[in-house]
């Protein structure tokens, strides 16, 4: 068996009606909404620029590998016929060559990989051994990517098919285990968390017990995220914590770290030098954050047991 890279470019182009490409690998590759309206708007400007690469399993028909975007295109925009360039390969070899077809300027993501190498193991009965020799890659390169795939719930997986979720988020929900994804996908959504957000809620997931999740869940920003922003904190002071204590951890950290700043910010600032207006606002915010701060010292002074600031 041997990897398909050597005849990807061997046929000669040509112009198919566009109805007789079909898109039987299209599960294969993830919809990019973004990059979905970038190349319609392409080939409305432009046109067609670079041909799409079928291969022809049975003669006569044509089943996409590479262009699933410029065929959606030109489908939307009405376009009677697109420029192929056709492969004879084997069904297997197919798969195969929409990870070569794509490796260069790595436009095909890592779920994506992962989604080809399952179909080729669980499809088509490929053991990791003869995918890796297949496309062209070590044996645990195609186990790691297995594994991603597999350990995705279905909700999850189906959220990435259809570009309702990016595939980058894959990674991170592939972290927990299969029943608690669905919530994550849900808080996710609910309050529209970017990746490095969802990174910490995963983090704080994997490191707290099981009663905590539904809080972390139920607000993650509050719970998590905006703790951790700005607070610099020594592991070794949040050694053998629960996860609600090194939250409290955390703010009073964070806390210190701002009274600091601006008790310095105020030492070597003069009030005067600035505008009657000017003034008058930074006098009424010393005032009100002065309130918060006889709120925030009586309960401090409460927690701590009502003792004395040390000197």
């Amino acid at each position: 068996m041997t990897a398909p890279g050597s005849n990807l470019i061997a046929q000669e182009t040509m112009s198919i009606p566009i109805t007789r490409i079909g898109e039987r690998f299209a599960p294969l590759r993830i919809v990019e909404p973004q990059a979905e309206r970038m190349m319609l708007d392409s080939m409305q400007k432009f046109g067609q620029l670079t041909p799409v690469v079928t291969c022809r399993i049975v003669h006569g028909e044509h089943e996409l590998l590479d262009g699933f975007k410029r065929l959606r295109a030109g489908r939307q925009l009405g376009f009677p016929e697109l420029t192929v360039r056709p492969l004879d390969v084997s069904l297997r070899a197919c798969k195969a060559a929409m990870l070569q077809l794509n490796r260069v300027g790595r436009a095909i993501s890592g779920m994506e990989e992962a989604l080809v190498v399952h179909s080729l193991y669980h499809e088509d009965g490929l053991s990791q051994m003869e995918i890796g020799v297949l496309i062209g890659r070590h044996k645990s390169w195609v186990c790691r990517r297995l594994s991603l795939i597999e350990r995705l719930s279905d909700e999850a997986q189906q959220s990435i098919r259809l570009g309702l979720l990016p595939a980058s988020f894959g990674a991170e929900l592939a972290k927990l285990q299969r029943c608690n994804q669905d919530l994550l996908l849900a808080s996710i959504r609910k309050h529209r968390l970017t990746w490095r957000e969802t990174r910490k809620v995963v983090t704080a997931l994997e490191n707290s017990p099981r009663w905590e999740h539904d809080g972390i869940l139920r607000d993650p920003r509050g719970v998590v995220i905006a703790p951790n922003e700005e607070a610099l904190v020594d592991p070794q002071d949040e050694k053998g914590l629960s996860f609600k204590a090194r939250q409290i951890q955390q703010r009073l950290f964070s806390l210190e770290k701002v009274c600091i700043e601006v008790a310095c910010l105020f030492s070597c600032t003069e009030l005067g030098q600035f505008e009657t207006d000017e003034e008058k606002r930074l006098h009424a915010g010393c005032s009100r954050v002065l309130n918060s701060l006889a709120y925030v010292e009586k309960e401090l002074r409460s927690a701590s047991g009502g003792s004395a600031p040390s000197s």
